[in-house]
């Protein structure tokens, strides 16, 4: 049986199917080479069981992810609510890591929520493709169609200009045209440059919470496969 996010999505992804990076040449998504050498220096000043997996870190299938952290906001609740109540804050500037999916909301009434699969869905303001891709998953998240055990975080780090890094003016802009109320962050620095070069965005990577090791990482934009492996982690 097709996950709930499977079934959900792909009617709706159907036209999306076959989006490729915004810079590609129409045959499909590659896995482009990184614009910048991974260097791990996000790793929390501990490690261990309650806290992050340990280094080795690295940004292909079955790493470890650094625990990367940006500015960014959310609802204050977000790891205690489901998808379809959440209210996007944009009052308080949040910090955002992939610490905190691993780890969960430390309130034990939370327990329900924890997300087992985390989806960072990196997009620049100037992309069209991925303009597509986050209008159609925030229209499926608002209704809590996507599947309850996946967290997802859009990470943004361009505006509508090529080579100019995001602002928390342009990211407000960008939460306001697409009414976000999954949790969006800022990325100035292109941290995710690691995993990807610019001109393949957008970026998606899935991320098992237990381990933080990576389970898939995709260049250009294509919902429909993201959806099957969504599907294919949960079965």
């Amino acid at each position: 049986m097709m996950s709930r996010f499977l079934s959900h999505m792909l009617p709706v992804v159907g036209a999306l199917a076959l989006l490729v990076g915004c810079s590609d040449d129409g045959e499909g998504p590659k896995d482009a080479s990184p614009d910048t050498t991974f260097v791990p220096d996000t790793a929390p000043a501990a490690c261990g069981v309650g806290i992050y997996p340990c280094a080795p870190y690295g940004v292909n299938a079955d790493d470890v992810a650094a625990n990367l952290s940006f500015l960014g906001y959310s609802d204050p609740k977000d790891l205690c609510k489901a998808d379809k109540d959440k209210v996007m804050d944009t009052a308080t500037t949040r910090r955002i890591s992939f610490q905190g999916w691993h780890l969960g909301d430390p309130d034990a009434a939370c327990s329900a929520y924890k997300k087992e699969l985390l989806w960072v869905m990196v997009s620049a303001g100037w992309c069209s493709p991925c303009q597509q891709e986050v209008a159609a998953t925030q229209a499926e998240y608002v209704k809590g169609a996507v599947d309850p055990r996946v967290g997802i975080l859009n990470v943004v780090f361009e505006t509508d200009r090529l080579g100019e890094p995001i602002t928390d003016a342009f990211l407000k802009k960008w939460i306001s045209t697409f009414k976000l109320t999954m949790p969006v962050a800022m990325d100035p620095e292109f941290k995710m440059g690691a995993y990807f070069d610019k001109k393949a965005t957008p970026f998606n990577m899935l991320v098992d919470t237990k381990t933080m090791k990576i389970y898939f990482r995709q260049t250009g934009g294509s919902l429909s496969t993201i959806g099957q492996k969504v599907a294919a982690f949960f079965n």
